[in-house]
C-alpha cells in the first residue's frame, strides 16, 4: 500500500498517462468453462484478465463514478458498468469504501464505491490491477494511491471478494489516515445462518513487462 501527497499540477500529467488506455468492458468466459465468482468492490478503477506474462491489456471490471450529494450521477464521470452485474454470491464481508473528491474538477461530485460481480476463469492465473488513484485535498495538493497489481488463481465453484481503492481510517487517538487497500479473499460460508468469513489469498507479483499495444 502506498500513499503520497504531491502538487496538484502533477496530477494533469499522471491523469493523462492513466487515461491513455482504452476502457474495454470485461467479457466472461464462454459457457462450459470452469469458473469462480468474483465480487469487485472499489472506489477507483479495476481491470483484470487472464495473465499471460505481461500487464497492460486487462479488461475493465469496475470504474467508480462521481455523484452529487443527493446521489445524482455526474454526467462527465459515469461509473462503468452503469448497471453493475450481480450474481448469487455469499453476503459481502468488506466495509464500505470512502467517498472522496477527485483531484480535478472538484465541484463535479465525489467518487463513490461500486460493486460488480463476475464469473472469472478458474485454474488459470488472473491478474487484477488497481489503476493509480488521486483524491482531492485542500490547497494545491492531492492524495495518491499508486497503481497496484497482483496475480491470483481462483478455484472452480468458489466465491471471492476483492477490495481495492482508497479509504479513510480513524485511529484510536482520533486522527485520520488514508489507506490504499488491495485485498483478495475467498468467502467461506458456514452454518445455517449464512455466516461468511474471509480467507485471505496471497498475491503473486506480475512481471514488470508491459504488454504490447493491441
Amino acid at each position: 500500500m502506498f500513499l503520497k501527497q504531491v502538487p496538484l499540477y502533477a496530477s494533469l500529467i499522471l491523469l493523462t498517462a492513466c487515461g491513455s488506455r482504452p476502457w474495454v468492458p470485461y467479457v466472461e468466459p464462454a459457457p462450459g468453462t470452469d469458473t469462480a465468482q468474483l465480487r469487485v468492490i472499489t472506489n477507483g478503477e479495476v481491470r483484470g484478465g487472464v495473465y499471460d506474462g505481461c500487464v497492460g491489456n486487462e479488461q475493465g471490471l469496475a470504474k467508480a463514478g462521481r455523484f452529487y450529494g443527493d446521489h445524482l450521477p455526474a454526467i462527465n464521470y459515469p461509473q462503468s458498468p452503469v448497471v453493475p452485474p450481480k450474481l448469487d454470491m455469499p453476503a459481502r464481508f468488506a466495509p464500505k469504501l470512502s467517498d472522496y473528491l477527485g483531484a480535478t474538477s472538484m465541484a463535479e461530485g465525489s467518487y463513490s464505491e461500486m460493486v460488480a460481480e463476475y464469473r472469472v476463469p478458474a485454474g488459470k492465473p488472473f491478474v487484477l490491477v488497481l489503476q493509480t488513484l488521486q483524491a482531492g485535498s485542500y490547497g494545491s495538493s492531492y492524495m495518491q494511491c499508486s497503481e497496484q497489481a497482483g496475480v491470483f488463481t481462483f478455484e472452480k465453484g468458489k466465491n471471492y471478494e476483492v477490495y481495492l481503492g482508497i479509504k479513510n481510517v480513524t485511529s484510536s487517538d482520533g486522527t485520520t489516515q488514508v489507506k490504499c487497500p488491495f485485498a483478495v479473499y475467498e468467502l467461506v460460508s458456514f452454518g445455517k445462518q449464512g455466516l461468511v468469513l474471509p480467507s485471505l489469498i496471497q498475491a503473486k507479483a506480475p512481471s514488470g513487462q508491459k504488454c504490447p499495444a493491441r
